[in-house]
């Protein structure tokens, strides 16, 4: 009869944590960790051995050809060259279209980006206009802004927080009238805010239509370097903007 000795419940063996007054240390380090830590090290240990032994037994006058094409830097370490390989013009040619794709999608995203940054803008700009309704024409030819809304001219095309002339002698002789300047300083304060916001908003679109602009020359050259690789005879012509482009002899296609 088969014994049911996966059916009992065994005892629990729990690793040994970190006591509370070292809990500042992490976590306790058990036997096989401090295992893999010691043969890690004594493996490190031996190979500085075997270097140390090797570099005392070398041979001041040793020498062979690869010493004169090697190079090292201020501190003696060796520099190694990374085995530059002479690819061909069809793999330079893949690189180079990836190299265009990729400056493509980076120059449709600041295309995005440029696009929603100036709707933001539009959203800064105060919408409508403010209309005048008058009796007659005569009135209308008589019509006068600067007396009708009692202020500068120089404040006619502010549609808001535009001020009587009352209000700027007031602010101009030094008068604090408790009704009114609170109110003018928080709109000041508003509109301040609002202007630096916008002022913001035009440095990020200048930056971006900047960045954009020299992906653009870069998307070019690009573009030009793989038509020059392509096969085929080919002159450079000057136009009239003074760029230089490049015009291939018409083929027939068989």
């Amino acid at each position: 009869m088969v014994k049911l000795v996966h059916n009992v419940q065994k005892k629990q063996h729990r690793e040994r944590a970190q006591p509370q007054d070292r809990a500042r240390f992490g976590f306790l380090e058990k036997k096989k960790d401090y295992r893999l830590r010691a043969a890690d090290y004594h493996k490190k240990q031996a190979q500085l051995k075997i270097l140390k032994q090797k570099a005392k037994l070398r041979n001041e006058d040793e020498y062979y050809h690869s010493m004169t094409r090697r190079k090292t830097d201020k501190d003696g370490i060796l520099i190694a060259e990374r085995g530059n390989e002479v690819l061909s013009n069809d793999e330079v040619l893949l690189l180079k279209t990836q190299d265009a794709n990729y400056l493509t999608m980076t120059r449709q995203s600041e295309a995005r980006k440029i696009e929603k940054e100036m709707k933001q803008l539009d959203s800064f700009k105060g919408a409508g206009s403010h209309t005048v309704f008058v009796d007659s024409e005569e009135q209308m030819e008589q019509f006068d802004p600067v007396q009708y809304f009692d202020t500068d001219a120089s404040l006619l095309g502010k549609r808001e927080n535009r001020l009587r002339k009352s209000q700027l002698s007031g602010l101009a002789d030094g008068v604090s009238d408790g009704a009114i300047v609170p109110e003018l300083s928080q709109d000041g304060y508003l509109k301040h805010k609002l202007e630096l916001k916008k002022l913001k908003k035009l440095r990020l679109l200048e930056q971006r239509m900047e960045r954009e602009e020299k992906l653009k020359r870069l998307q070019a050259t690009v573009e030009l370097q793989k038509q020059l690789m392509k096969k085929g005879e080919k002159k450079k012509v000057q136009t009239k903007d003074g760029k230089t482009v490049f015009k291939w002899k018409n083929v027939r296609k068989r």
